[in-house]
């Protein structure tokens, strides 16, 4: 399955410049115009990478990084003609994961672009933990038993219940899209609607928050969907 790219870009025609180049290279790319967009893009696809410029209309792309580093840990490619030491700073800072100055070669970009995904599947694969244990341990979510302890006592899931507390434990601390729920827990089953989705985590919070109408583990991420706290 190809990695998917999200370019946020007001120029288009960079913006068409960039996505050629990266489609000849076998990504599946989407573009959004501006940082509103981008987000909108962003949850609606759940990118492996995230190439953005800094100037743009509604939302600029140091706000746009740090709104995704509210809920994602996605690699983020600065491109902007602001190439001065402290705008670098300032972008990395800011929580993006590399900055490159334009104009740009297409070899340089492509390596670029090649060294922030194997970055992230590395990470992915050395940081993804086989117990996750939350709240300093009162819950635990074993992905290897595929069990839930709370307070030491099991925690009995329905199959539902099941499959999607797993399912966000793939990826603890990362928002998980309300469309990706809908397709990994339901499937084609006409059952898969937003409001059963809403309806069957309010059943997990029940099970699994100490207060469940202020959820700590379970989060919801506005806008996006879903998040297990990685805390």
């Amino acid at each position: 399955m190809p990695e998917k790219i999200l370019i946020v870009e007001d120029s288009q025609a960079m913006r068409r410049s960039v996505a050629r180049l990266l489609e000849s290279e076998a990504y599946q790319v989407f573009e959004a115009a501006d940082g509103e967009d981008g987000l909108a893009q962003f949850a609606r696809h759940l990118p492996d990478l995230v190439i953005l410029d800094i100037n743009m209309p509604r939302m600029n792309g140091l706000e746009v990084v740090q709104r995704l580093r509210e809920f994602s840990g996605v690699p983020i490619l600065i491109l902007s003609v602001r190439a001065a030491e402290m705008d670098r700073v300032v972008g990395l800072d800011t929580g993006a994961d590399d900055y490159l100055g334009k104009p740009f070669g297409a070899d340089e970009l492509l390596a670029r672009v090649r060294a922030l995904l194997r970055r992230r599947v590395h990470e992915s694969l050395s940081a993804r933990p086989n117990v996750l244990r939350l709240g300093g341990g009162h819950l635990i979510v074993d992905l290897v038993k595929h069990r839930v302890l709370r307070d030491g006592q099991l925690v009995r899931l329905t199959p539902i219940e099941s499959k999607l507390l797993f399912t966000l434990a793939q990826q603890p601390g990362q928002a998980v899209t309300h469309d990706h729920l809908l397709d990994t827990v339901w499937g084609d089953d006409s059952a898969g609607t937003t409001q059963n989705l809403k309806l069957y985590i309010l059943y997990l919070r029940r099970k699994i928050e100490p207060e469940p109408e202020q959820p700590r583990y379970l989060v919801t991420v506005r806008g996006v969907g879903y998040m297990l706290s990685a805390l």
